[in-house]
């Protein structure tokens, strides 16, 4: 990894079912190697952490705040899954369900 922003392009949506419209989601993540094992990112302003990574590949995604999104067996699932995350984030923001960020701080 370089200390150089990733973008993280063009997924399909997890509701996504057989036969329904297709919906393509542009997700960009900063992220930024701190050393080999431990990075930090940041997905559209609205989800950070820091993403760890052991010697036998399993990693671990940390969100601001302590909360534990999982352990996955590699890198690649773990920005999936702050990817997809974040898509959650953002249909709750349009959806009227207020800002995550406000949230937090509130709660």
């Amino acid at each position: 990894m370089k200390n150089s922003p990733l973008i993280w392009r063009g997924f399909i949506h997890p509701e996504f079912k057989t036969g329904e419209i297709m919906e393509i989601v542009k997700i960009e993540m900063n992220l930024k190697a701190v050393n080999k094992s431990i990075a930090l990112f940041n997905c559209e302003k609205r989800v950070s952490g820091v993403i760890h990574s052991n010697s036998t590949g399993e990693t671990t995604v940390i969100l601001d705040g302590g909360y534990v999104l999982g352990k996955f067996d590699s890198p690649h699932c773990a920005v999936k899954a702050i990817s997809l995350l974040t898509v959650k984030v953002s249909d709750g923001e349009q959806a009227g369900f207020g800002n995550y960020r406000s949230y937090k701080l509130d709660y």
